[in-house]
């Protein structure tokens, strides 16, 4: 078996390991764009895995970083970092602003992808201003490190990104490309990564360099978290109260100690290069939504077009008010996946789709009083619903008052569309709501909503192939 992996991995180097040409070609770009930073008398540093050879091939993405004096002040900062990137980003093919902690810029030449942010120079990350000042102390912390690495951090990352584990956006809420070559750098090997996380749980503290690893609960006050719980904790080797894990999600946590476990059990090439999923149709989810028996909600509204990591935690709390809502009115949630596809030019549309247990419920709802010994409330609580409008009488059960009641909401599309506004959402979800969302049910789902979108919930939960 061993020589069966060997093999595996052999093939896929042969298939994301960058040429010689392309890397001619990313050096040669990152000396023209750099030389542009310079001739404003600014130094410029390339970071992140272009600088460390570890981006798989056909990854175009390039980081610029604009090393500004440490007297400026944030905003000068900011005014100064825009002024440069821009004059750079006029020779670009095309470029927009975009913001993370403060402003920076996205370029495109040819078809690379480059980026232009702006940070203080300073001597040591104790004299850290913003939080991409540590990056170029990431650089200097691995690029000894990982040399006679660089292939095993590319297997890594491609068993992840055929995983849907990689990347720490909070669409993904995976591991970072730095994190990837932090844990190469802590276990040696690609296969060693894997071999260790066949036994991991939830909770763990890493520190890069340290043979021991603890249980993050064990150990809180060594912790960057100090004492939070996370799935993963691994210390910033440039940064002790920093854990470069802390976009990672338990469920992608597991989900990347599940596929580890699967491929050292039954080697297979296609733990990095998936089969490609044939177009679903659309009388293919309705047959097996029909099989499994559940009802189907989706939500969808249109916003701005805006950064991801902005968008997604509004859309991770929408859906949390949403199935908090739901489960007030008794509704059973099965499961949900959230979206943004592009509308136009300026708008995307955000999806929210809903799996429930049933999408109707009886008129009639139980309500529970309160124990026959509560003299007090038990009287109050006859008072409120003798003659009342109710199925029953107030009566007895297991000691305690009950009353058989009209349910407010005997459909989950009527409720949603009626109260989903009014649950705690995020500022700018809140607005598009209010604006305007609709509410689609069953069948109707795969006539409105983008199939892309429908086929990778029903992939993971209903077994459509």
């Amino acid at each position: 078996m061993q020589d069966d992996i060997l093999t595996i991995l052999d093939n896929v180097l042969t298939a994301v390991r960058p040429t010689q040409g392309e890397r001619d070609e990313l050096a040669e770009l990152s000396r023209r764009v750099c030389g542009y930073i310079r001739e404003e008398g600014v130094r410029c540093e390339v970071v992140g895995s272009g600088a460390r050879k570890t981006w798989i091939s056909g990854a175009h993405d390039l980081d610029l970083f604009i090393m500004l004096s440490a007297d400026l002040t944030r905003e000068e900062l900011e005014t100064e970092g825009l002024r440069v990137a821009k004059l750079v980003a006029d020779r670009a093919d095309s470029y927009e602003t975009r913001y993370a902690e403060h402003p920076y810029i996205h370029a495109r030449f040819a078809d690379y992808r480059v980026d232009l942010v702006p940070c203080y120079q300073i001597a040591s990350p104790e004299e850290m201003r913003s939080a991409v000042d540590r990056t170029p102390f990431h650089n200097q912390y691995v690029l000894p490190r990982i040399s006679g690495l660089e292939d095993e951090v590319l297997l890594l990352k491609q068993f992840m990104k055929c995983a849907h584990v990689y990347g720490s956006e909070l669409r993904v809420r995976g591991f970072s490309g730095f994190l990837c070559e932090l844990l190469i750098i802590h276990y040696g090997l690609f296969l060693a990564v894997l071999e260790a996380a066949c036994n991991w749980r939830d909770g763990l503290l890493i520190e890069p360099g340290v043979t021991t690893s603890q249980r993050a609960r064990q150990g809180a006050q060594h912790s960057p978290s100090g004492g939070v719980w996370e799935p993963l904790s691994v210390i910033d080797p440039t940064d002790p109260n920093r854990n470069v894990a802390a976009a990672l999600s338990l469920d992608q946590f597991y989900t990347f100690v599940d596929v580890a476990r699967g491929f050292l059990a039954e080697p297979s090439i296609e733990y990095f290069f998936a089969k490609p999923l044939m177009p679903v149709r659309k009388s293919e989810i309705i047959a097996a939504t029909d099989a499994r028996g559940t009802d189907l909600l989706a939500i969808s509204f249109e916003i701005p077009d805006m950064v991801e990591d902005i968008a997604y935690p509004q859309l991770y709390k929408l859906r949390q008010s949403a199935i908090g809502l739901l489960d007030e009115n008794d509704f059973t949630v099965l499961g949900s996946a959230i979206g943004i596809r592009s509308a136009s030019k300026t708008t995307d549309t955000v999806m929210l789709l809903i799996e429930l247990e049933s999408g109707r419920l009886p008129a009639l709802r139980k309500h529970v009083g309160p124990p026959a010994y509560m003299r007090a409330h038990a009287e109050r609580f006859k008072s409120k619903f003798t003659n009342n409008d109710t199925f029953s009488n107030v009566y007895i059960e297991n000691g305690q008052y009950m009353v058989d009641i009209h349910r407010r909401y005997t459909s989950a599309k009527h409720l949603l569309e009626s109260e989903l506004h009014s649950c705690a959402l995020g500022k700018q979800m809140r607005e598009h709501i209010r604006a305007g969302y609709g509410v689609a049910e069953g069948k109707e789902i795969a006539d409105i909503f983008d199939m892309e979108f429908l086929k990778g919930y029903f992939t993971d939960k209903i077994g459509v192939k």
